[in-house]
């Protein structure tokens, strides 16, 4: 009697119903470093963004929505000054 094919490991995974759902649980998530809103990434493409992502000198990039940019903007010219680490807001969801 002949042995019934196995499914590869590669195969299980793209035939599990929720492995999108968990995937998208499981992405890094992102906050504004002035109020610490949490921000889906299509808010940052579009005509008009919700958010944009602010560069210090030293070429990291920080994001902060469009209403707090001038916040977060303070916030990135202290780090630079002082080479302290950006004081983030605390995320919130």
């Amino acid at each position: 009697m002949k042995r019934e094919k196995r499914l590869t490991r590669r195969e299980k995974k793209e035939q599990d119903p929720t492995r999108a759902e968990r995937l998208r649980h499981a992405a890094p998530h992102i906050h504004c470093v002035a109020c610490g809103r949490h921000m889906e990434p299509e808010e940052f493409s579009g005509i008009n963004p919700r958010g944009v992502y602010l560069t210090c000198d030293h070429g990291s990039r920080f994001p902060s929505c469009a209403s707090c940019q001038v916040t977060a903007q303070y916030l990135i010219a202290e780090h630079d000054r002082t080479g302290q680490p950006i004081a983030k807001a605390g995320a919130w969801h």
